[in-house]
């Protein structure tokens, strides 16, 4: 079954599912590629039709978002995406000045 998702609609609501931002995004996928990647690069991924050279540019990168993602490369790139992830979400403490909220009250 193809989908009428685009390969950015799908990246978009996987990252939308998981309550990432783009800027978190692209942060995860230049520590696990090694290689800058920019948020204003993953927003041009998720806006861009599967014909465009940005989209081409992503594809060197999908097993590795996919990866990130918890999801099948072939699920990313030729759709239907309709599973949730299977990702790890790393929740980061929150920490003021070195001290923590529970010792501020």
């Amino acid at each position: 079954m193809t989908s009428n998702q685009s390969i950015g609609e799908r990246l978009h609501l996987l990252r939308l599912e998981l309550g990432w931002s783009a800027a978190e995004c692209a942060y995860r996928l230049t520590l696990e590629i090694n290689e800058l990647i920019v948020p204003e690069t993953w927003e041009t991924w998720e806006r861009a039709a599967d014909h465009e050279p940005s989209m081409q540019t992503f594809l060197r990168y999908a097993t590795t978002v996919s990866r990130m993602f918890g999801i099948d490369p072939d699920s990313l790139v030729h759709g239907p995406w309709n599973t949730p992830s299977s990702a790890d979400v790393i929740a980061l403490a929150e920490h003021t000045n070195g001290t923590n909220r529970e010792s501020l009250k």
